[in-house]
C-alpha cells in the first residue's frame, strides 16, 4: 500500500504540476478541491477529529491544500499545519516545495487577476501593499519549522521548482512512488509573462485606494442603514421562517430553525469556520464573520438564500436578515450578499477596473452577458426562481424558461440594431436548452458599449455594481427586488430604468443616444456612490448601524 504524500510548500510554487504528476501516473491525487482539504484539516483539528477521512481510503496524494476565499471566511493554510498531518499519517512523505522568494510573492500578488490578493488583505484586514512583508515573513517561517519537525527525516523531501527537472521529482519520489510519466514543465510563454511581474506588480500597488472624508462617510452609512430597515415591521420575534438560521454571538454558534446546531463553530481569532462540503452553509457562515467584526454579542436569525421571500409571498415569523428581499417587505433587513457584495471582490467596487475607456470612446453598442438565470412572476403572484445554467436535478420546461424575465429579454431585443446581447457560453446551459427544445445566442467576451444592461438575478445587484463603477451608462431592469445598494441608486440620476424583462429597451436607447452628455453625468454620480461603498470604514459604520437597528427591533437593547 502506498504511503500519504502531502505537498507542504506555500501555492503558486508549482503545485498543479506535482498534482499531475501523480495523476498522470495513475496514482490517486486531490488538488485543492476548491478550499475543501484546508477547510477538512482546519475543522479536523479543532474538533478532535482524524483528518481528510473524505478521501483517505484512496487518495494518496494531496497538494495545494489552503483556503482563501472571495467572501468573509478565515484564510486557511493547512499545508502548515504538517504536524498534526504528520501524527495523523504516520510515515507519509512530505514535499516541500520553494522557489525564488521575491518571484513567489509577486506571482501570489497577480494570481488570478490580483483577486487572490484583494481577498487575503481584507481578510486580514491590511492595506494590500503590506502583503509583501507579511508574506515573506511567512514563508520564512514556515520553512524554518518544516526544516526543524522533519529533521533527519528520509521522508521529507526538498524541491526548488526554478532549479528542478521532471527527473529530479521522480528521483526524489521513486523510493516511494512509481512516477515514470511526467507533465511538461512551463513553456517559454509562461517564463516570458514572469518577466513582466515586476511592472505588473508595480501597477497594482500604484492603484489609488479610496479616499472617502468623514462626513461624507457618515451621510453614506446612515443613508445605507436606513435602507436597510424594512419597510414596516410586524412586532413578532420568532423564527423568521424554515430556511432561516440563528447566529448567537454569545454561545459562538450557528443553528437551524429546529434548534439544530449546525457545523460550524467560532475557532482562533473570533472568526467562523464550518465543516468542509456544506457549501450551502458558506452565505451563512461567511455572514456570520461579517457580524463578528462589528457586534461583541447578540442574537440574529439570518437568511441568505440568493433571494428572500419572507416577509412578502412568505409569511414572517419575526425579524430576519437577507441580502435581497421583495420591495415592501416586513421584517427583512438588508445586508451585503455575501458571495459577491464584499470588498476584495471583482464584483464589488474598489476592485482595479482595468481597461475602462471614457464614455465617448466605447463602441456605440448596447452590450449585456449573463446566464439564463432572473424571475418571473405568475399570474397570483408568486415569485418563480429560474438557475436554469445551475440547474440539478429536474430541469426547468420550456414553460417556465419562456416566463424568465431574461429569457423575455432577448426574445425581444436580441436582434434589435446597436446591441450585443447574449448568453454567456455554457454547456449546461445550452443543455437544458436543447433538452426543452430552445436556442440562444451564446457569445464570448462582450465589447466595451458604451450602454451597458444589467438585468435583475440571483444576487440582485451582483451584475449592477460593476457596471455602476464603469465609464459605461447603466440601463436596469427595475425587477421588485432590493439589495442593500438599491435605495442609494436613482432611476434617471444613476442609471437608466428599464421595464421588466426589458420590454422598452429601444425607447430607452433611443434617449441614450440623443443624450449622450447626460448619459456622461449619469455614469459620474454612478461612479460617485462606488467610491464611497469601497470605504472599509464607512462600511464598518454602515453595518454597525443595521445590527443596532436589528437588535432594538427584536428587543435586544
Amino acid at each position: 500500500m502506498l504511503p500519504k504524500f502531502f505537498q507542504i510548500g506555500f501555492n503558486k510554487c508549482g503545485t498543479t504540476f506535482i498534482a499531475k504528476l501523480f495523476d498522470l501516473n495513475g496514482i490517486p491525487a486531490v488538488h485543492w478541491a476548491e478550499g475543501a482539504l484546508a477547510d477538512d484539516i482546519a475543522w479536523s483539528k479543532m474538533t478532535g477529529r482524524a483528518p481528510l477521512q473524505r478521501w483517505a481510503g484512496e487518495t494518496v496524494a494531496f497538494t495545494d491544500m489552503e483556503s482563501v476565499r472571495f467572501l468573509n471566511m478565515p484564510v486557511i493554510e493547512a499545508f502548515k499545519e504538517y504536524a498534526f498531518l504528520d501524527a495523523s499519517f504516520p510515515g507519509a512523505v512530505f514535499l516541500l516545495n520553494t522557489r525564488n522568494v521575491d518571484d513567489w510573492v509577486a506571482s501570489r500578488y497577480l494570481h488570478w487577476g490580483g483577486r487572490y490578493a484583494r481577498s487575503y488583505a481584507a481578510s486580514l484586514g491590511v492595506g494590500l501593499a503590506d502583503l509583501g512583508d507579511i508574506w515573506r515573513q511567512e514563508w520564512q517561517d514556515h520553512i524554518a519549522g518544516c526544516r526543524a519537525h522533519f529533521a533527519g527525516r528520509d521522508r521529507f523531501i526538498e524541491i526548488d521548482i526554478d532549479e528542478a527537472t521532471p527527473d529530479d521529482y521522480r528521483t526524489a519520489l521513486a523510493p516511494w512512488y512509481d512516477l515514470s510519466v511526467a507533465p511538461k514543465l512551463p513553456g517559454a510563454g509562461v517564463r516570458k509573462a514572469r518577466k513582466d511581474y515586476p511592472a505588473r506588480l508595480q501597477q497594482m500597488l500604484d492603484a489609488p485606494a479610496p479616499r472617502v472624508h468623514a462626513p461624507r462617510r457618515d451621510r453614506l452609512a446612515a443613508r445605507l442603514a436606513g435602507f436597510a430597515q424594512p419597510a414596516r415591521l410586524s412586532g413578532r420575534v420568532d423564527c423568521p421562517s424554515d430556511h432561516a438560521v440563528l447566529l448567537d454571538m454569545d454561545a459562538g454558534r450557528l443553528s437551524d430553525a429546529k434548534g439544530r446546531q449546525l457545523p460550524v463553530m467560532r475557532g482562533p481569532g473570533g472568526r467562523f469556520f464550518q465543516d468542509a462540503g456544506h457549501f450551502g452553509l458558506l452565505r451563512s457562515t461567511s455572514t456570520a464573520n461579517d457580524i463578528a467584526q462589528v457586534a461583541r454579542g447578540g442574537r440574529y436569525w439570518l437568511d441568505m438564500r440568493p433571494a428572500c421571500l419572507t416577509g412578502s409571498v412568505q409569511p414572517s415569523g419575526g425579524p430576519v436578515i437577507a441580502g435581497l428581499r421583495r420591495k415592501g417587505a416586513e421584517d427583512v433587513f438588508l445586508w451585503p450578499a455575501p458571495w459577491l457584495h464584499r470588498i476584495g471582490n471583482d464584483g464589488f467596487p474598489g476592485a482595479p477596473l482595468g481597461d475602462d475607456p471614457p464614455f465617448q470612446d466605447r463602441a456605440d453598442l448596447a452590450v449585456w452577458r449573463g446566464r439564463l438565470s432572473g424571475y418571473a412572476q405568475d399570474p397570483h403572484g408568486d415569485d418563480l426562481r429560474h438557475w436554469v445554467d445551475g440547474a440539478t436535478g429536474n430541469s426547468p420546461d420550456a414553460g417556465a424558461i419562456r416566463r424568465s424575465a431574461r429569457w423575455r429579454f432577448l426574445e425581444r431585443n436580441a436582434g434589435l440594431p446597436g446591441t450585443d446581447l447574449a448568453l454567456h457560453p455554457d454547456d449546461r446551459t445550452a443543455g437544458v436548452l436543447a433538452r426543452v427544445g430552445l436556442s440562444a445566442p451564446m457569445r464570448g467576451d462582450a465589447p466595451q458599449g458604451r450602454y451597458a444592461i444589467s438585468m435583475g438575478g440571483g444576487d440582485g445587484d451582483a451584475d449592477f455594481l460593476p457596471l455602476a463603477n464603469s465609464h459605461a451608462v447603466v440601463l436596469k431592469e427595475e425587477d421588485g427586488w432590493e439589495s442593500f445598494v438599491t435605495g442609494l441608486f436613482k432611476p434617471w440620476r444613476h442609471y437608466i430604468p428599464l421595464a421588466s424583462g426589458g420590454a422598452d429597451l429601444a425607447e430607452r436607447l433611443a434617449w441614450a443616444r440623443a443624450n449622450p452628455d447626460e448619459c456622461k453625468r449619469i455614469s459620474g454620480r454612478a461612479r460617485r456612490i462606488c467610491e464611497g461603498l469601497a470605504d472599509p470604514a464607512g462600511r464598518q459604520a454602515h453595518l454597525a448601524q443595521v445590527l443596532a437597528a436589528y437588535r432594538a427591533a427584536t428587543g435586544q437593547g
